[in-house]
């Protein structure tokens, strides 16, 4: 039991000491705050959308199924089906599973592209937020971008047609030297919509929590005063 216990200190210590890049922004002294708002449903929609054009190619989403997208998002069967899954081998009951399976080497890539389900839980909202807008340009690096968030990252910047290309100063900041598609407000918020998708991949279950959960806490504050007036005509008897 002793063992077990010190095992467990241990565990919950090193977690703190050592957060394996969770609260850690790589180069940056601290991530850009950005807390996601899983109850936008218009911000989850565009940000499925950002998801399939930029990400889907590359990354999965595996415990997420089709149908659990269709009914929180609210998206038409039709949709579903002619615009997002296009396989019609693939049923609607089946997991979000496409592109380069974490495991699955590239020759081109030289590494797998990792499942991204859980990414905003193990990394956090922020660091994501930031990671996606730390792209620049690296000729040292085989694709030709890295990332200030993640040094030696193996994914290329494939949000340069939309963010526009940066490069990094002297002084270690990241500087724009071309115009993408968007206004950088019209990137932040797109971006924001793909890490509030992401959030809501990570926890498809977080929106009716978060709304039970207010009625949880009324319900024991109504308790609580009832049992309080309970206790106080109980207690007049007693003197």
């Amino acid at each position: 039991m002793i063992r077990g216990l010190i095992f467990l200190l241990l565990t919950f210590f090193s977690g703190k000491l050592l957060p394996a890049g969770e609260s850690e922004c790589g180069s940056l002294e601290s991530c850009l705050e950005y807390k996601a708002d899983v109850h936008d449903l218009y911000s989850l929609q565009r940000g499925l959308g950002v998801y399939m054009n930029y990400c889907s190619s590359c990354h999965s989403l595996q415990y997420l199924r089709w149908n659990r997208l269709q009914r929180d998002l609210d998206i038409p069967e039709t949709i579903l089906q002619d615009d997002l899954i296009l396989n019609p081998e693939i049923k609607s009951s089946d997991y979000m599973i496409f592109g380069l399976n974490e495991g699955d080497s590239t020759a081109w890539l030289g590494a797998s592209a990792p499942d991204l389900t859980l990414r905003t839980r193990v990394r956090g909202e922020s660091w994501v937020y930031t990671y996606l807008k730390s792209f620049y340009e690296d000729a040292s690096r085989p694709l030709g971008s890295n990332n200030l968030v993640l040094q030696g990252s193996s994914m290329p910047n494939v949000l340069a047609s939309i963010q526009g290309n940066q490069q990094l100063s002297d002084k270690g900041f990241l500087v724009k030297v071309s115009e993408g598609s968007l206004t950088d407000e019209q990137f932040d918020n797109s971006m924001k919509d793909l890490v509030n998708f992401l959030a809501y991949a990570a926890e498809p279950i977080r929106r009716d929590r978060e709304k039970n959960g207010i009625f949880v806490i009324l319900f024991f504050v109504i308790f609580t005063a009832v049992m309080w007036l309970l206790n106080r005509e109980y207690s007049k008897d007693i003197k």
